[in-house]
This record gives C-alpha cells, sequence and structure tokens, in this order.
C-alpha cells in the first residue's frame, strides 16, 4: 500500500536538485574555457598505467559477486551545498557477465544527507542510459564532471545529462547507486546492451556499496531508461527467480527488449551511433559472432566501429547521425538486415530479448507512441508478456506528437516530462515497505 508522501514537496526538491547542480556545472564549464582547471582525460589520452584495471577471470576467481576492491571519495556537482548535501564514492567491484566471468567494474556510490520523511532510508539502483562506451564517458565519471567538450583527437563531448535525475533522488532522501555497466576484461570495450549482464552488474554494486556503509536492509528501488531500462527490466526479472531480495519496485522506461529491431529502428536517424556501439559490443561477446561480424563490415565500417567505442554519445551522434549502416559494409546492405541473417549474433540478440520471466515486484513500464529510438510496439508487447505471466504493471503511454527529423527528441523529452513523478511513484512504493 502506497502513503502518497512523496507526492508532496516535489517541487521544491526539484529546485533544490537543480540550483546547485547547474551552479557547480557552469562554474566548471567556465574553469575549463578560461584554463583554470584542466580537461578531463579522454579515453585516447588516459595513460595505461592510471587507466582502470578490468582484471582478468583467472584474477577474480577467489573473489565473490559484489566484493568491493577499491573506492575513493569523489567530488560530485550539485552536493557540495546546503540545498542537497551528499557524500559520493566512485569505486570498483566484483561482478559477472551473462556468461558466467567474473569480471571487474566500477560504479558510484551517492549517499544522501537530507533528512528522510520515516523509516529506512532507501536505496535506488540507478541503470544509467547510454552517456557512451568509452571510459570517460561512464557515468561515474561525468557526475564529477558535468559539461566538457574535446576538439582532438576527434570532436566530442561528456554530457552528464541524467545526473538531475540522480541529485532529484539525493534531494528527496534516497541513497543511489549506479554502475557503469562491465567491460571486455583483454580490450575494454563495453558490453552495451548486453541486459543480464548489466542487471548483474547493477545489482552487484548495490552488494558492494554496502561496504561503504549502504544499509543491506534498505528498501531497493530499480531505476532505468533507454539504455538502462534494458539492464532494469533484466534485473527485476531476474531478482522474481532469487528467494530473497529486498528490491520492492522498479521504474521501467522505453527498455529496448528486441535489439534487433532497434537496430534497423534507428538507423538513418541521430541515433545511427549505437549501431557501432552495439555491434563493438558483440564483437567480444564470442569469437564466433566476431567472426560473423566481421565478415561483414569493411574497413571503414570496421574503423567507424571501433572509433565509436573511444567516443561518448553526443560525439557519436555528431559524426555517426543521420548515416546509413549500409555504408559500413561490403554489401552495402544495412547492417541490421546483415546481422539477422548470421546465426550466432541472432542468437545472442534473442538471449537478450525481455520479457521471458514475469517480476514479482510492482513496475511502472513505460514508453512514448512516437519514440524515434526505442519502437513503441516492443515496449506494449513486454508490457503484454508480462502482464500474461500473472506481473503487477502500471502502464504509461506518452503521446508526445511525433517531432520530424528522427532527432531523438522524442525518445528523451518525455523521460524528462514525467522523471519526478515518476521518482514519487518509486519512492512512495518503497516507503509503504518501511512506514
Amino acid at each position: 500500500m502506497s502513503t502518497g508522501v512523496y507526492y508532496s514537496g516535489a517541487t521544491s526538491a526539484l529546485i533544490r536538485t537543480l540550483i546547485p547542480l547547474v551552479s557547480d556545472t557552469a562554474q566548471g564549464m567556465a574553469r575549463r574555457i578560461l584554463f583554470r582547471s584542466p580537461q578531463p582525460p579522454h579515453a585516447h589520452d588516459v595513460d595505461a598505467s592510471l587507466a582502470p584495471s578490468f582484471s582478468s577471470p583467472a584474477e577474480l576467481a577467489h573473489y565473490q559477486r559484489g566484493e568491493l576492491l577499491s573506492a575513493q571519495h569523489q567530488p560530485v556537482l550539485g552536493t557540495h551545498n546546503l540545498y542537497n548535501p551528499a557524500t559520493s564514492y566512485h569505486f570498483s567491484y566484483v561482478t559477472e557477465d551473462a556468461r558466467g566471468r567474473k569480471l571487474a567494474a566500477t560504479g558510484a556510490a551517492f549517499f544522501s544527507h537530507r533528512t528522510h520523511p520515516f523509516g529506512i532510508r532507501p536505496t535506488i539502483a540507478f541503470a544509467p542510459s547510454t552517456q557512451g562506451v568509452a571510459s570517460h564517458c561512464d557515468p561515474s565519471v561525468s557526475c564529477v564532471v558535468g559539461v566538457a567538450g574535446y576538439i582532438k583527437p576527434a570532436l566530442d563531448a561528456i554530457v552528464s545529462y541524467e545526473q538531475p535525475v540522480i541529485n532529484y533522488f539525493l534531494a528527496r532522501g534516497a541513497n543511489v547507486v549506479i554502475t557503469d555497466y562491465p567491460r571486455d576484461p583483454d580490450l575494454g570495450i563495453q558490453l552495451y546492451c548486453d541486459h543480464q549482464s548489466g542487471a548483474f552488474a547493477l545489482w552487484d554494486a548495490v552488494l558492494a556499496a554496502q561496504s561503504l556503509g549502504l544499509n543491506p536492509e534498505a528498501p531497493v528501488g530499480v531505476w532505468g531508461f533507454s539504455q538502462g531500462g534494458g539492464a532494469g527490466a533484466a534485473l527485476v526479472e531476474h531478482l522474481s527467480t532469487q528467494s530473497q531480495c529486498s528490491a520492492h519496485a522498479a521504474v521501467i522506461g522505453a527498455p529496448p527488449s528486441r535489439l534487433d529491431e532497434v537496430l534497423s529502428y534507428v538507423d538513418g536517424g541521430l541515433a545511427t551511433g549505437v549501431i557501432a556501439y552495439t555491434t563493438a559490443g558483440l564483437l567480444v561477446s564470442s569469437a564466433d559472432i566476431r567472426s560473423e561480424i566481421l565478415g561483414q563490415l569493411d574497413n571503414s565500417g570496421l574503423k567507424k566501429v571501433l572509433d565509436a567505442s573511444t567516443t561518448c554519445s553526443i560525439g557519436v551522434a555528431l559524426h555517426y547521425g543521420w548515416q546509413n549502416s549500409s555504408q559500413w559494409t561490403t554489401s552495402h546492405r544495412r547492417l541490421a538486415e546483415l546481422l539477422d541473417e548470421t546465426p550466432a549474433v541472432k542468437r545472442e540478440l534473442e538471449d537478450r530479448r525481455l520479457g521471458k520471466t514475469p517480476p514479482t515486484m510492482p513496475v511502472l513500464l513505460w514508453g512514448s507512441t512516437h519514440d524515434d529510438v526505442v519502437p513503441i510496439s516492443q515496449v506494449r508487447e513486454l508490457k503484454q508478456l508480462w502482464e500474461k505471466q500473472g506481473a503487477r504493471i502500471q502502464w504509461r503511454e506518452n503521446s508526445l506528437p511525433r517531432i520530424p527529423g528522427r532527432s531523438c527528441i522524442n525518445h528523451f523529452l518525455p523521460y524528462y516530462q514525467h522523471f519526478t513523478s515518476d521518482a514519487s511513484w518509486l519512492l512512495d512504493h518503497l516507503s509503504s515497505k518501511t512506514g
């Protein structure tokens, strides 16, 4: 039963979130423009000896999933003030991918200092949306940077566009844990939109954060949009099979439940670059998949895929927006068509499909009628699959009119239109567990 307590005070919490966050972001940009602060290191510029270590599975064999490897304080934007104070850590920990390999991953934990209305302070397991697959784009990095641009080695930009949502949860008195998603231990390439691996990494990040002071008895809410919606949906499906679980509710927005459809749908729009992200992630999935994909890409296409893996989402949009992936292949056919004809890739994408297991917690699932990144048809299908198996789904479909140009506005704008009310829904369900 909900309490309704979080549906009041949303406006004041939003003000406490935005004023210090905008101020810190603007000051940081000004210092970098005036050369009073250095630019954050780009993936091309990071000294290998200083780069995060994604240890091999053999090196991690004696560690448990969710075990903390290292941690350090970090000054997160918008949280060093009286309006929205919080303590934050960047940390590395042990997780496991969908193939059972133990991996080291990174993430961040944010501990709110705001007064919590009642009961145990809840935890939000926050699955980030796509900020880019390069290490300098990681959410645990961008939360300190805010906005930063690069001209060399290539036009690129860090934009911490989900930080307002994270800081809003802090302003409401919740703690937040995020993952940067796991990477291949040999090449450091993110396992992009590998939903099950992302789900494991998010839950293991929550477990690791308990070593930093996160209350293990706290009720956990799952939050995810877009790429994060896929990981969040996979997590609620996974947790439904566990006998003991402290997750109690989830908000899942625009999850790419059928990646094969998404790859075809975005081709030729501003989000064409996510095809390169997905392809890079598939290349490190298995030798069979790698062989199949390399047989389809020409030299230019392979270069584009590898270049994208060192570029943030804004840079990828600038470099690849409104291109057609047929320009990357030897046959000059769209990459999504070709991947659908390759057995190993097809099996992998089938394994990543959502809807096979119903969540046992309340879920607010939403999509947008004219979403220009994730087709609304597959989000509706996920709702139907879950409900047929007995899940309790609250559904919302955003009816924002179609905006011409396939510019991703129909994908992102509904997220920001509703995030405060969606956060209230989630926190209200969690507070009913501790009140």
